[in-house]
Formats: structure tokens, sequence, C-alpha cells
């Protein structure tokens, strides 16, 4: 995988907001980088994918390393929360599998149905990291869904950083990190 300054920059954030104690979820698996990652920081790591050819390509890192505590899970990022409730934080690196059928995206109702379920379940400090991808229509529409939910979140209970590579002209990714400071009420 070719890494990128938006990804090492995604990893970096991670690698400052996860320990060996956390439980952290791969929202998206795709062809398993992330989920690679976050097995070195993590405690233990839940995947998600809705195609089996993300999971099957996971599977094989997983197993080249000896990696044992990394659940996959062939469901939606929308069920996150039927299958584990304890965790400290979600990624999302939104799209398509890459080297796969590009007519299969992640879409902005998903996604936000997703981070709608995630919001109240994380405690504080806890947090969703997205890494959203403008260079296809999907993806511009789903970006512009993402930017105007977040809008909607009270300042008080959530702060949210956006790191964007703004004079490239390539339409690269870029981040969204959303940390919960408080619960409601």
């Amino acid at each position: 995988m070719k890494k990128t300054l938006i990804l090492e920059t995604a990893h970096l954030l991670l690698s400052k907001h996860i320990t060996k104690d956390d439980i952290v979820v791969d929202a998206t698996m795709g062809n398993g980088y992330d989920t690679l990652y976050l097995a070195s920081l993590a405690k233990k790591v839940y995947a998600f994918d809705i195609q089996k050819q993300a999971l099957i390509e996971t599977k094989k890192k997983l197993d080249e390393q000896n990696i044992k505590h990394v659940e996959l899970i062939l469901d939606t990022h929308e069920k996150i929360n039927q299958y584990v409730s304890n965790y400290k934080g979600v990624v999302f690196n939104l799209g398509y599998l890459p080297n796969a059928d590009k007519s299969i995206t992640t879409t902005k109702e998903s996604t936000l149905n997703a981070i709608n379920q995630i919001l109240p379940n994380l405690k504080t400090n806890g947090f969703i990291l997205l890494v959203i991808y403008i260079g296809h229509e999907q993806g511009k529409i789903e970006s512009k869904a993402i930017q105007d939910y977040i809008k909607t979140l009270d300042p008080t209970l959530y702060k949210i950083a956006k790191i964007e590579l703004p004079y490239q002209n390539n339409q690269p990714p870029y981040i969204i990190f959303i940390q919960k400071e408080k619960d409601e009420g």
C-alpha cells in the first residue's frame, strides 16, 4: 500500500490516542492495512466490511503475522453496536475497496447512520477518525453529507479537527477526527 501524507497523519493521530488497553473498531477493513496497524496498538480490534474479499485479504495478512486479537466481521459498519459496545475509537477509511469493484462504495446513508449510532456510545476521550476520499462521485456526496452532519454536533461535547492538503490539485483524501469531550447530561 502506498503511504500518503494523509494516511501517515491518520496513523500518527491513532498512535497518540490508542493504548494496549483499548478496544478499537476498523469500520471499513478493506485490504486490512488499517486493521493491522490498529492491531499493533490496541488490545482488541473488531474489523468490519461488507465484502468477503476484504475479509479474505485481511485474514491472510493477520495470519502471516500470527495476529490473533482481531475479530473479522462480514457485516456493515451500521451494525457495529450489535457486535461490540465497549470501544475507545472507530476508524473509517471511506470509499471503495482498492483492486476490486469500484461501484461498491461506502455511502452517505450507511456512514452517517453508523456515526450517529457510535457517538453516544463513545466514552469521554473516545474518538471517530474518518479518512474521506473525494476523488470519485460517491465520495464527494459522502463528504458533503459528513461535513453537514458534523456542523450539527454540540461543540461542548465534541472537538472536531479537519486535516487536509488544500494545495494539491489531485483531490487528495482528508481526515475528520471527532473526539468526545464529555457525556451528554
